[in-house]
């Protein structure tokens, strides 16, 4: 029972470090972020819209994500 507790609190402070540790997003132009969450240990789901816009769309970056196109780019905290 022991190992098994371990490993539980293993991944529970791991998903706790992902959601302290967003990573710094470049915005390409005419865009803005709406959120960002944390989705479940590597991975994040960036909400954003356009300016002024009511509608808003969605896509997931994990950790070895550092770019894509349309200028989108991803700075990731140095401690992870």
């Amino acid at each position: 029972m022991g190992l098994l507790q371990w490993i539980a609190g293993g991944i529970l402070a791991k998903s706790a470090s992902n959601k302290l540790n967003p990573p710094q997003v470049t915005v390409p132009s005419g865009l803005e972020i709406r959120a960002i969450k944390a989705k479940g240990m590597n991975e994040y789901t960036i909400v954003y819209a356009k300016k002024g816009s009511g509608s808003t769309s969605q896509f997931t970056i994990s950790r070895n994500t550092r770019s894509m196109s349309s200028g989108w780019k991803f700075h990731w905290p140095e401690n992870y």
